[in-house]
């Protein structure tokens, strides 16, 4: 009786979840067909070299124009917004009064030390799969990140392709389901889910049958989530595998965070999807290609022309080869008897419309804004300055979303993973009673925002020293100790380097101690 209800609730959870699943497949099919071409222009994810009914390959693509555009997006935005060279963003307590606790300053570097360490660890994969990460941002406008616990190697991270992804965003825009199609063997099915696995499987496995299965993992928040319970229940996020050919769960489980992360270049009203600098040049790109194929086919007309002759060439099959002697070539009053076929197209014209095109598609992918401060080689500090700014402003919207969609989750997920290790026990008192950790991130995106404020800081200083040469009492109006404080934290400076406030005023008190003290001993 209980396996007959266990068996009936299961099926009832699989058809709920294919129901959604065939929702999910509904929204996405509106932009596969954009998707698909876009991919094909800019040669990722895609097959371009094309075969006609002989088997004959046939070229798709003739201009690489979106495809140079994309390689400098991907390469500029990971620069801006996760670069490999330095700390992208760091963590600080939610109260601003701890972050002058050096106790509680410490154990947050510490933290931040680690989680570098584990995501640049050599087998973790986050450098060469954030670049894929971007590859997606460029061309579809969204990306499927994923953090993985591999128990006993540590934390990995893999980029999904977008073909075998289906996402669904809540009213909130967070990410509430994502759909996973994936393809094992037999072999491997049964070795990875055992004896949950159909019947049908366990005897293909019996018989080394070289076939690929396919199965979905179905990731969802619960709607029954209890957090004080102790099994799934009590885990946000429920975890399915599903068998589709059998329509039958293999396993069961659940995630106290979500593993995916779907972020977006720009988002979409009503949808879960993304904009993406390959849509924005979508007909670009195609008329681009067309224009190429257009130019291609006019140059080799007029570098091999076809030729023009009258009925009495004798040796008419020689025309074209070097060097040949062709009877007849010559009409009886000297003149050629074959000519070149003349052609009146302006290739000039066509390659300036072409040019215009492609910065077009540039523009798209922002390689321009990203090649501002190298296309003008004399520019003083005050234009340097204005075209980071500019850049910063243009820069915002997409590094803020890709930021809040994926670095911030990313970082929630790796948290969640090592606490559950006990990595971070020994959290000060302080801070465990009268706080929580926030996310402050300050890769270079961050400080273009941020080198007005601080640019204006070193021009105030510098006033305030020029005037003090005629009014030193001028000093007096800037907080030296609270600026140089600023532009600590603005480059990131350690605080083992940057003494606390409470360590200067304890310093400051001593000073007056024992400059009292000395007043005294000597009158």
């Amino acid at each position: 009786m209980t396996q007959m209800m266990e068996k009936n609730q299961n099926s009832a959870m699989v058809g709920k979840v294919l129901k959604r699943f065939a929702e999910m497949k509904a929204e996405r099919a509106r932009w596969e067909p954009m998707w698909q071409k876009a991919a094909e222009m800019c040669s990722v994810d895609a097959d371009l070299l094309q075969t006609d009914g002989k088997g004959r390959v046939k070229q798709v693509v003739f201009d690489s124009t979106a495809r140079n555009a994309l390689s400098c997006f991907c390469a500029s935005m990971k620069s801006v917004i996760v670069p490999s060279t330095e700390r992208w963003h760091r963590l600080s307590a939610t109260n601003p009064a701890l972050n002058d606790d050096p106790e509680v300053k410490k154990y947050l570097e510490k933290l931040t030390d680690i989680l570098f360490h584990v995501r640049y660890a050599a087998n973790s994969n986050f450098a060469m799969e954030s670049d894929v990460l971007f590859q997606q941002l460029g061309v579809y406008g969204h990306g499927i990140w994923m953090v993985e616990d591999d128990v006993g190697h540590g934390i990995v991270y893999h980029t999904i392709p977008i073909k075998n992804v289906y996402i669904q965003k809540n009213d909130r825009g967070q990410l509430s389901a994502v759909f996973r199609i994936y393809e094992l063997s037999a072999e491997e099915a049964l070795k990875k889910f055992g004896h949950e696995v159909s019947r049908e499987l366990k005897q293909a496995a019996m018989q080394n049958l070289n076939r690929k299965y396919r199965f979905l993992h179905a990731v969802f928040e619960r709607d029954d989530y209890v957090p004080e319970r102790r099994d799934f229940l009590g885990m946000k996020f429920a975890s399915l595998h599903i068998e589709l050919g059998a329509n039958k769960i293999v396993r069961e489980g659940g995630y106290c965070s979500c593993p995916y992360m779907a972020p977006r270049f720009m988002g979409i009203a009503g949808s879960s999807y993304g904009d993406s600098p390959a849509m924005q040049a979508f007909y670009d790109m195609l008329t681009a290609n067309e224009m190429a194929k257009t130019i291609l086919r006019t140059g080799q007309l007029q570098a091999n022309p076809p030729i023009l002759t009258n009925m009495g060439l004798i040796d008419a099959n020689k025309l074209g080869a070097a060097g040949a002697i062709i009877r007849g070539g010559l009409d009886n009053q000297g003149k050629p008897a074959a000519v070149s076929m003349q052609y009146g197209n302006n290739l000039s014209i066509t390659v300036e419309m072409q040019r215009e095109v492609r910065a077009a598609i540039e523009r798209a992918f922002l390689v321009p804004l990203f090649q501002s401060l190298t296309q003008s080689k004399q520019m003083t500090a005050t234009e340097v300055e204005k075209r980071e700014f500019e850049k910063a402003m243009l820069l915002a919207p997409m590094c803020e979303r890709i930021s809040a969609e994926w670095l911030a989750a990313n970082v929630e997920r790796e948290l969640d993973i090592l606490s559950r290790y006990g990595v971070f026990d020994d959290v000060p008192d302080a801070l465990m009673y009268d706080g929580s950790i926030a996310i402050k991130f300050e890769g270079p995106a961050v400080h273009m925002q941020e080198s007005g404020a601080i640019s204006g800081l070193y021009k105030t200083i510098e006033t305030a020293f020029s005037m003090a040469q005629r009014n030193p009492d001028i000093l007096k109006i800037v907080d030296m100790e609270s600026a140089l404080r600023q532009i600590a934290d603005y480059y990131g400076v350690r605080s083992d380097v940057v003494c606390s406030r409470l360590d200067t005023e304890y310093s400051a008190d001593m000073n007056h101690v024992e400059g009292n003290m000395i007043h005294r001993d000597n009158p």
